[in-house]
């Protein structure tokens, strides 16, 4: 998408302005947070042209609603159910059932301010070829204490704060901005909203072997993307992230997977030299106290034994893990 033809995107129709973009929401058993989440969609000041809910619920029961508010909205929607399972696998879905352009992937459980889409949308129109995507940034973004900052930047696990880098460490950890005063370049985006180029797709797509909820997917996906386009987070878009809890696992197992990720990812995005290598198992050093801290506040034990026996399993070389394969054995 050109510069010129984004800004040709925005149509009026009728008493509503149209874009001839659309949004992807991979989703399972969360509809009241699905409901709400597409409330806010055709409550835009600027609608999208279509709508791909990609479903892997064992049940639609928040179904009929949502196809009542984009039909009164006059938005076009794919409610394709049922899926397959697996984030990755689901986006990736609704990127192949879709033709808009620029293409939005959100979580089943945001809100998006009403002008939030527009805003993304006026990013586009001001740059040229070399962008490849734009993020929005949170309605409430996070300020932890300098201690934690410095902690955080010590072993190099990123985190997120005001004014961060936007990059990634050689560890396999971002620094993420949680505010800024204005439209930052990043090497990262997060799940709950990401927008892109269609053009993207046509080299770049979510990595279907990992798991489940795919833990980091989004920066994987991202990560590579930055190295060829500039992607961009705008403070003039606002979305807010209510991060639903839906944990299907233990966080015993929830650890073990996540370590698996993390090293998977490793090795696929980062050389293999010493110092990226020293870089990962330093920054699990830094998580590990600070899971120690997190493991007695909530009193888990799970939280520390899982990272012990992930990082372990790691050691030994056994790449990916998914508990849920695991059970079913």
């Amino acid at each position: 998408m050109s510069n010129g033809s984004a800004r040709r995107s925005v149509e009026s129709e009728g008493s509503a302005r149209r874009s001839v973009s659309c949004f992807i929401v991979a989703t399972r058993n969360r509809p009241d947070d699905l409901l709400r989440t597409i409330e806010s969609l055709v409550h835009q000041t600027v609608l999208p042209a279509e709508l791909c809910i990609v479903d892997s619920s064992d049940s639609t029961p928040a179904r009929q609603r949502i196809e009542e508010l984009c039909a009164a909205a006059g938005l076009a929607l794919d409610y394709h159910h049922p899926a397959r399972r697996g984030l990755t696998i689901q986006r990736n879905i609704g990127i192949d059932r879709t033709s808009g352009d620029p293409v939005f992937l959100i979580d089943d459980d945001v809100y998006l301010a009403p002008d939030c889409h527009a805003a993304i949308l006026d990013e586009y129109a001001r740059w040229g070829p070399e962008l490849g995507g734009v993020r929005a940034s949170p309605v409430h973004p996070a300020r932890p204490p300098l201690i934690s900052v410095l902690w955080r930047k010590l072993f190099g696990i990123g985190g997120w704060w005001p004014e961060a880098s936007g990059r990634m460490r050689p560890g396999f950890w971002v620094e993420g901005i949680s505010e800024a005063a204005g439209v930052r370049k990043i090497e990262y985006m997060t799940g709950w909203f990401m927008s892109f180029k269609r053009e993207v797709f046509e080299d770049f797509r979510f990595d279907e072997n990992l798991s489940g909820y795919g833990h980091k997917e989004d920066v994987d996906f991202t990560y590579r993307v930055a190295r060829r386009y500039v992607l961009l987070q705008t403070p003039r878009a606002r979305c807010e992230h209510y991060q639903t809890i839906s944990q299907r696992l233990s966080s015993h197992h929830l650890m073990r997977m996540n370590l698996g990720n993390q090293f998977y990812l490793h090795r696929k995005n980062m050389p293999q030299d010493l110092k990226h290598r020293a870089a990962l198992w330093w920054g699990l050093l830094g998580l590990f106290v600070l899971n120690l801290g997190r493991g007695a506040v909530k009193r888990d034990p799970g939280i520390v034994t899982g990272m012990v026996v992930g990082a372990w399993e790691q050691a030994l070389g056994k790449g990916l893990v998914d508990p849920a394969i695991e059970r079913a054995r």
